[in-house]
């Protein structure tokens, strides 16, 4: 007798309406940019600005803490910002969202929920823009971080690439579990976190309504050849990514046939992931969520939503392998229990901060791209 299988509640994934947040550039002849915010039948215009007064005074800060991340996580810097730091680069990310009038159609937008829980999507035409830790926000007025609390962020691109619709097939959800290991770069916790997702889809697996189907040691070319037989629902990658800021170029980590490294430019990731009927891509591997500064759409995540894939998740940062095998795990455990993306993507920053603590930004790391938060695999 197979066991049996709660099903999913689809309260999750109705009767709810995102907040949608456009960062518009401005037209050569103008001196400024423009942020749209639009929910249900409501539109709102406030300008966007990044330079002067108070606005370039938050800007500045915001971009000062930002590098100061990012140099602690390079090893250029003794420390990051702590707590307060945190909180206040926080504080400044949600004013610089959420001015005037967008500030007041968030706030209904939130009261009109019937669970209580909003999804905001971000799309920005401005990449340097796009490339801040907005997930990071921090709401002053209700002392909380909106991405731990009742707010699900969720990041989208600017693309003319329709998002591709794949067909619900019949039988088992297939989740490709593909781990690369170079030689001579830090070893990843790849069998530890396999294990944990064979955990979060036990129940499925057992009712024979999933499978999980590993590929270690991964090349590119058993990646392609595999993908190329069809048949995966979910690509889950676990191993190093890297963003070379010179190139203005994100890239995967895979092994060569003699197991060195082997750098895949997003460019080629894409071309080797795209259009293979995947409904969900997790890349656990360190910058693979960041974009091009003066491109968006050259990070691994960014590129692959472009190109037409419904969903990514991504670390914009370095990130311990405690807390993305935490947050890997949670996230399909939601996943299997039929929420939606932005719900589980939620529910996983709750338990990396559970484990982790919440004094760091491990909780913020990862990234949900998705051109429907509302989307559930089952």
């Amino acid at each position: 007798m197979r066991p049996r299988v709660a099903r999913p509640d689809r309260r999750t994934h109705a009767g709810r309406d995102a907040l949608e947040l456009f960062v518009l550039a401005p037209e050569p002849d103008s001196a400024g940019a423009s942020l749209v915010a639009s929910f249900r039948n409501a539109r709102v215009l406030a300008p966007f600005p990044r330079r002067g007064g108070e606005a370039g005074a938050r800007w500045q800060r915001i971009i000062r803490a930002h590098e100061k991340t990012l140099a602690f996580l390079d090893g250029r810097a003794p420390a990051m910002p702590d707590a307060k730091e945190l909180r206040a680069l926080g504080r400044d990310l949600f004013e610089t969202l959420l001015p005037g009038d967008v500030r007041r159609l968030y706030d209904s937008a939130r009261s009109l929920q019937p669970d209580g829980i909003l999804d905001v999507v971000l799309t920005s035409m401005i990449d340097w823009v796009a490339d801040k830790p907005w997930e990071l926000a921090f709401d002053p007025a209700r002392r909380e971080f909106l991405a731990t609390s009742c707010v699900n962020i969720v990041r989208n691109v600017f693309t003319a690439v329709p998002a591709e619709r794949p067909a619900r097939r019949a039988g088992r959800l297939r989740v490709l579990v593909v781990s690369s290991r170079p030689h001579g770069l830090p070893p990843v916790a790849a069998r530890e976190e396999t294990a944990r997702l064979r955990a979060a889809f036990r129940e499925l697996v057992d009712a024979g309504l999933a499978r999980i189907e590993p590929l270690p040691r991964a090349t590119p070319e058993k990646l392609q050849r595999r993908l190329a037989e069809g048949r995966v629902d979910v690509l889950h990658f676990i191993g190093h990514g890297a963003f070379d800021a010179e190139r203005n170029e994100g890239s995967v980590l895979m092994e060569d046939a003699t197991g060195r490294p082997r750098p895949l430019a997003f460019e080629s990731f894409r071309q080797i992931v795209c259009r293979r009927g995947l409904r969900l891509v997790f890349l656990n591997a360190c910058e693979t969520g960041r974009g091009g500064r003066s491109d968006w759409n050259r990070g691994v995540a960014p590129a692959l939503l472009a190109a037409g894939l419904p969903a990514v998740v991504a670390n914009q940062y370095s990130v311990l392998d405690a807390a993305a095998t935490a947050f890997a795990a949670d996230f399909y455990a939601q996943l299997a229990r039929g929420k939606a993306l932005a719900d589980a993507a939620r529910e996983a920053r709750l338990a990396v901060g559970r484990e982790q603590g919440t004094s760091g930004i491990d909780w913020a790391v990862p990234v949900l791209f998705a051109r429907d938060p509302r989307e559930a695999l089952r």
